[in-house]
């Protein structure tokens, strides 16, 4: 998936086993922000090398290891690129049990963030370009959303259909349901690129989406 603006360009790369969406916004003079890391660091890393990118960040939705694992690629790009995540999350990346991990076997600890990200707060991309960044737990106690423009990158609180579990470590179904009606304010043309599967707007989930429905 490829979405062109005047202003900014999008790409969707899905990676790993769980088919995460890491997305990669960039903007006229190659400056560029990966999202959600997931996993496959050859791949994101070709396509930032090949497309001539700057990466300046690394933006992580919240904490769990299909959306971090890949995280590490900070370390072959220069300059480095500053990972940010809700502070609420950052016991996730160096906890191979909160960030489910462990699960699978695995013993992921993540790079150390370099910021973080707080609901509110505005970080700039290139010229005018801020991303907004939205606190929503809910799904974990750091999940976030990033808007820019008309976009909102919602990570795992809103899916094509669907929401975020609240069955995981720090999960909780009533913070979650605030969060959903929280982005449910926002302009029913919102386009929604979701941390998995196809991407949707606030208008259609909240005219099909019963789980949306039920947080508003």
């Amino acid at each position: 998936m490829k979405l062109i603006t005047s202003e900014f360009h999008i790409e969707r790369i899905v990676v790993g086993q769980f088919g995460t969406n890491c997305y990669i916004v960039s903007c006229a003079d190659r400056s560029a922000a990966i999202i959600d890391p997931g996993a496959d660091e050859t791949l994101i890393l070709e396509h930032i090398r090949h497309s001539g990118l700057k990466a300046k960040y690394i933006f992580n939705t919240h904490g769990h290891y299909d959306h971090t694992g890949a995280n590490h690629i900070k370390n072959h790009l220069s300059p480095k690129p500053v990972v940010g995540i809700h502070r609420d999350d950052e016991s996730y990346l160096s906890d191979p049990a909160l960030n489910l991990s462990e699960i699978f076997g695995i013993q992921f600890r993540s790079v150390s963030p370099d910021i973080f990200l707080s609901d509110g707060q505005k970080i700039n991309l290139c010229r005018n370009l801020f991303f907004s960044i939205i606190h929503t737990p809910g799904h974990t106690p750091g999940s976030i959303c990033l808007k820019l423009g008309n976009y909102l990158f919602s990570g795992d609180l809103l899916f094509s259909g669907g929401v975020g579990r609240t069955d995981l470590p720090g999960g909780n179904e009533e913070l979650l349901m605030i969060s959903l009606k929280k982005i449910s304010h926002f302009d029913k043309n919102t386009v929604v690129l979701p941390g998995h599967g196809e991407e949707t707007s606030i208008g259609k989930e909240l005219e099909t989406n019963p789980y949306f429905l039920q947080g508003i």
